[in-house]
């Protein structure tokens, strides 16, 4: 792997990661589109942490908040919050449990995600419309409620498949249970340190396993690349959220998935 593709790599991690777009289907496509080998497991550890790191960073007081709340002798929303967004983890921890491995390794190819690009986009326009209809909507990650943790929890397993998007199924999830779109966002970053967490831990094990493949300085200026991307990412969704909808990334997913069955089939 060269310097210059593990920029273009960390930077599609750091800014797809969080937009609803797939970060999983893009890191796919770029190598297809321009013939580079597929990137090794440890390169995609790495942008993983650097993207959890970005996560940490931005959230800092969100997570100081849930985690002085969890330790407090009195039940706050804050506290109760941690307990839902473990919740809300279980479901994707067991689907993959029982459909890791070879089988998902199949699904990496430009069909799967073109296909799951378009549906997961068609489904968060029409969630995106169904939030209107919410005469009060969840303007707090902490007034999240159980139900709604659930839903979001069972939407996050399709993110599985290549193409879906974690942040585009989750956020998806929050807008039907009746979130407003600037909370379905947050809660869906807060959701992703596990379920990131947990994808960089199982992916190192696959890392372990074929050995090390990446030079040190790609990995270091993917992990850079990840990272400050990463951070901008999540403050200029969250910005945008507060004006605008999730059209703009529906619409996005469905023209893109069009062209790649066109230019793979």
């Amino acid at each position: 792997m060269t310097i210059f593709q593990a920029l273009i790599l960390g930077l599609v991690q750091g800014i797809t990661e969080f937009l609803p777009v797939s970060s999983s289907g893009h890191l796919i496509l770029f190598p297809e589109f321009f013939g580079w080998e597929l990137q090794g497991y440890d390169f995609d550890v790495l942008i993983h942490v650097a993207t959890l790191c970005a996560i940490f960073w931005v959230l800092r007081e969100d997570l100081l908040g849930i985690s002085k709340g969890f330790f407090s002798k009195r039940s706050t929303g804050e506290g109760v919050l941690g307990m839902k967004i473990f919740i809300a983890t279980v479901p994707v921890v067991v689907a993959g449990l029982f459909i890791a491995g070879a089988f998902l390794d199949d699904l990496r190819n430009p069909t799967t995600v073109a296909v799951m690009l378009i549906v997961w986009g068609v489904v968060l326009w029409i969630a995106d419309e169904v939030s209107k209809r919410y005469k009060r909507s969840t303007t707090a990650p902490a007034r999240t409620t159980w139900q709604q943790a659930i839903i979001i929890g069972l939407f996050q397993m399709a993110a599985l498949i290549p193409g879906s998007s974690r942040s585009g199924v989750t956020m998806s999830g929050g807008l039907f249970a009746g979130m407003n779109r600037e909370t379905a966002a947050r809660f869906s970053f807060l959701l992703a340190i596990p379920a990131v967490g947990g994808a960089a831990i199982f992916v190192l094990f696959d890392a372990i396993e074929v050995g090390f493949q990446t030079d040190f300085f790609p990995l270091l200026v993917g992990f850079a690349a990840a990272f400050f991307s990463g951070m901008i990412s999540i403050r200029l969704l969250l910005a945008f959220l507060q004006k605008a909808t999730f059209r703009s990334f529906a619409l996005y997913r469905i023209v893109l998935g069009i062209v790649v069955l066109l230019i793979f089939l």
